[in-house]
């Protein structure tokens, strides 16, 4: 019989088979340490009595358990296919965190722009100078690092690409939390008909899809046209290039990072996940900010 066990460090739920009484491991949420309540120890002939219970509620009859019922048993780490997934769910929280963040940094800048930030910063003769990750340094509260950049030098200027050796952790993808590098894990989606069309970036206004239905920067593998592959590099994913399969091409097609899905946050902040068999063309409405594509309201739920 399955119990429902809330983590004491992040009040996260999941159900447990009763096969896992007493065990301990990992929280499938947070992380932390913990350790599961001996289910038979507190039954008694009619229920389970809660007070004996400290770490876990006992479902009670007709409410239905909506938070990852899939997961019987992820509040611990046994191996298999569900422990991969668990960590998958993990790092999927954490890119999309990161997400939100650099979300919010966008949309600070186009507020006080006009636009969002051009995806490749250019000089009068059209020569790339610096990535919109520079340019949105002081509102990611990276002010420090910004001032370390020369924007009157291109991007891999020996400056510059000292000022880069410091790579602000919001850029890097959770995936390569334990690689040595500077590459970025996080790309804006450019080409015509996007949000960073070769004419220059649309300013908020100018959109006219549903800013929840909006892709404004998504997870991905560093692109196949990158030069030296740091974050500071002024290249992104460009939509005329792929096909819209997620986790297709690596470097091409989003995502390369996460084995089910890809990681992404719409125009209005919101981070959201893109599994493996969204379609082509559902990606292509997610993709165009003014293509007049109507989506399902649940397309990201």
């Amino acid at each position: 019989m399955p119990y429902l066990f809330t983590c004491p460090h992040c009040n996260a739920q999941t159900q447990v088979e009763d096969q896992y009484s007493g065990k301990s491991g990992e929280c499938f949420s947070c992380g932390a340490p913990i350790q599961l309540p001996d289910f038979d120890a507190s039954t008694t002939s009619q229920s389970r009595q809660v007070s004996k219970r400290p770490l876990g509620v006992l479902i009670s009859a007709g409410v239905v358990l909506t938070m990852l019922v899939c997961i019987a048993f992820a509040a611990i780490r046994f191996g298999g296919d569900s422990v991969s997934r668990l960590a998958e769910i993990r790092v999927q929280n954490a890119s999309i965190k990161n997400l939100e963040s650099i979300a919010a940094a966008l949309n600070a800048y186009a507020a006080d722009y006009g636009t969002y930030p051009p995806a490749t910063l250019r000089d009068s003769g059209g020569i790339p100078m610096h990535s919109w990750r520079v340019l949105i340094l002081p509102y990611l509260g990276e002010q420090e690092t910004y001032d370390q950049f020369d924007l009157s030098k291109p991007w891999d200027h020996e400056l510059n690409l000292q000022a880069s050796y410091s790579m602000p952790s919001v850029y890097v993808h959770p995936s390569d939390s334990n690689r040595a590098g500077t590459q970025s894990g996080y790309y804006l989606i450019t080409g015509p008909g996007t949000l960073f069309p070769p004419s220059g970036p649309l300013s908020p206004d100018k959109i006219q899809d549903n800013a929840s239905q909006t892709i404004l920067v998504i997870a991905g593998a560093p692109p196949v046209n990158r030069a030296i592959g740091g974050w500071a590099e002024p290249v992104d994913l460009d939509y005329t290039a792929m096909q819209g399969v997620i986790n297709g091409t690596v470097g091409i097609e989003p995502g390369g990072r996460m084995a089910s899905g890809a990681t992404m946050a719409t125009v209005d902040g919101r981070g959201h996940f893109l599994r493996n068999d969204l379609s082509p063309r559902t990606f292509a409405a997610l993709v165009t900010p003014n293509g007049n594509e109507p989506l399902p309201d649940d397309t990201l739920d």
